[in-house]
């Protein structure tokens, strides 16, 4: 059942693989992409860890997990929501390829949904698939937010229910022109899936795309309903009409005070209005809530949760709608529907008293009494978001050409960016700055607006700091309104992402410690040295930390034998960092241990040929 105080979803424990499982491909969506949010993805998908490291404490799964992303995960976003990182972090360039955007047809159109759709294989077993529905962006925002999630299994016969999901998936690959492999959609549509305790109907609804000659729309406004349960925290007139006059009672409307606030006041007289709590909204900055290590965020509404009742029969629906006019049809959304014939608690009523009855809420109340006395017209604040909107999409819509060239400074280099600005327009008193999301010195310029504009003024960048990405702030006046990154068309150097490695494990300490924990998955700590072994040279046949000597031979043969997979991880690892130096000249990876790779190598080439 719904309860928001004892049946929470933790995000990373969604991903992590079933026992004995391992990942072969996750596939991911959502409206705004954080890059750090998106950097602990692979902890969790490869190595069954949850959400909770620090991007900066570079354990050995983290680094490990982050490098092989781009092989299995790939999300897409809407263009213009890339948000600017509070740290931009190195290791993300191996995922850039695998962060694709989408670009919607006008700037009143959202790509909007959030949906993970994970593939787990098993030697000798069939594979298993999780699917993850939700109303929350890949962001670090702590608001309340609804998640629905179920594993499904590969049976003998094609299942009807995934034609909507296989449907909006060819979108996503159609659209971005990336490619998927055959199988991920094969065994898709022979899954069945899992359904909650007390429902007896699961149906997968995209939004706004084509399933053949089908355009998806939203359900919920098509349906004449006896009752009807709405929680969305933003709302509009014309939806709003349309559902109570499609309800033969009065629907309960959940709500921020904000989005109630934008509704005329005729319009709500038609629901019974509840607002999100304010002591909710507030919570981490209660003194006795606090958490060391964590800034205080409001924890905002953010669900998308409708229910109707139609006879007997109730329909969940969760999901990216939002109970407004382009959820209905013009935005891409996804929506899971829950339908069920049983007792008390899933109907709209049951529901609404659990959210609002204090009886029912230990005295804790998630949603309150709409209070009609006050309040506060947000017109101004919709016209600047709208504005800005805009302005967003246009500059999204402009080319960004990048282009290198060696620094007078060894091994460093100068950046170019051009962009023609000259179809660009901006309201007066605003102003457009920008700078590689890299830097972390110099300020942003100021974008020249109605020509062709170049800079030349970022110079003397690592291999490793050169990025894809641009940060561009816009200004109306001296306040910044949006922040957010956009890819430039660049051609980066070849070995950068050698050189990426090579600036974490840069001794032949580290080098040893990541081997060890391919080979075994011990020795998962923070990459760093050991001062007491400063100047000393590690023995290219021993890993520190294996009982005091055990050969690293003895480990590789274990390998072999047991997980050949685990070879193609280190002869990746090799392969990434076997030119490099450490800080002394030195060779991180030695040739004692080169010649004993070699071996191995052989071996691992015939056993892929015998594969």
């Amino acid at each position: 059942m719904l309860d928001p105080k004892n049946n929470r979803i933790d995000y990373g424990e969604q991903l992590i693989p079933p026992e004995g499982y391992s990942l072969t491909k996750a596939i991911g969506t959502t409206y705004s992409l954080d890059l750090e949010a998106f950097m602990l993805l692979p902890v969790a998908l490869y190595y069954a860890s949850r959400l909770d490291s620090h991007i900066d404490d570079l354990r050995c799964d983290v680094v490990e997990a982050i490098t092989k992303a781009s092989e299995k995960i790939t999300i897409f976003y809407q263009k213009e929501q890339l948000k600017v990182p509070k740290k931009y972090h190195r290791l993300i360039a191996f995922c850039e390829k695998q962060i694709v955007p989408i670009r919607m047809p006008t700037a009143l159109q959202s790509f909007h949904p959030k949906v993970w759709v994970i593939r787990y294989d098993r030697k000798e077993e069939k594979p298993i698939y999780r699917l993850v529905i939700t109303s929350r962006n890949l962001t670090f925002d702590r608001s309340w937010d609804m998640a629905f999630s179920t594993m499904g299994y590969v049976t003998e016969k094609q299942q009807p229910i995934n034609k909507p999901l296989i449907d909006f998936i060819n979108y996503l690959y159609e659209s971005s022109g990336q490619s998927l492999q055959k199988e991920f959609l094969a065994d898709l549509t022979n899954v069945a899936w899992e359904k909650p305790d007390g429902f007896n109907l699961l149906q997968f609804l995209p939004i706004g795309i084509h399933g053949g000659d089908t355009l998806y729309s939203n359900p919920i406004s098509r349906i004449k309903w006896d009752d009807l349960l709405i929680i969305s925290p933003f709302l509009d007139q014309t939806t709003l009409k349309n559902l109570s006059s499609n309800c033969a009672t009065m629907p309960y409307l959940l709500s921020t005070k904000e989005a109630l606030d934008g509704i005329q006041e005729d319009r709500l007289e038609d629901f019974d209005c509840h607002q999100f709590n304010n002591h909710f909204e507030i919570a981490e900055y209660y003194q006795e809530l606090e958490e060391d290590g964590f800034e205080p965020q409001p924890q905002k509404l953010h669900a998308k949760f409708f229910i109707g009742q139609k006879g007997n029969r109730c329909t969940w629906y969760i999901g990216s709608a939002n109970c407004t006019d382009p959820a209905q049809g013009r935005n891409i959304e996804f929506m899971v529907g829950l339908a069920t014939d049983d007792s008390t608690p899933f109907k709209p009523r049951g529901v609404f008293k659990q959210m609002t009855d204090p009886k029912k809420t230990d005295g804790i109340m998630l949603f309150v009494p709409y209070d009609y006395s006050k309040r506060v017209d947000p017109g101004e604040r919709e016209n600047l978001d709208l504005i800005i909107r805009k302005l967003k999409y246009e500059i999204a819509a402009i080319p960004i050409d990048g282009y290198i060239i060696p620094s007078r400074k060894e091994r460093s280099y100068d950046l170019v960016i051009e962009m023609d600005t000259s179809g660009l327009t901006l309201p007066e008193g605003w102003s457009l700055t920008m700078r590689p999301v890299a830097e972390s010195s110099r300020k942003p310029i100021k974008v020249s607006i109605g020509s062709m504009f170049r800079t030349t003024a970022f110079t003397d960048y690592a291999e490793v700091q050169l990025s894809p990405f641009v940060e561009f702030n816009l200004n109306k006046g001296d306040e910044s309104v949006s922040r957010f990154l956009l890819f430039m068309n660049i051609e980066l150097p070849a070995s950068r992402l050698s050189h990426i490695m090579t600036s974490i494990i840069d001794s032949q300490e580290k080098f040893m410690k990541y081997l060890a924990f391919l080979l075994t998955g011990e020795e998962n700590g923070v990459l760093k040295d050991n001062p007491a072994s400063k100047g000393l040279s590690i023995p290219g046949d021993y890993i520190p930390g294996f009982a005091e000597g055990i050969p690293v031979f003895e480990k590789l043969l274990v390998a072999c034998s047991r997980d050949p997979e685990k070879l193609n991880d280190v002869d990746r690892l090799i392969g990434l960092i076997v030119k490099d130096e450490d800080q002394t000249g030195e060779k991180i990876i030695t040739p004692e241990f080169e010649g004993l790779w070699s071996v191995f190598k052989t071996y691992l080439h015939a056993h892929e040929r015998r594969e």
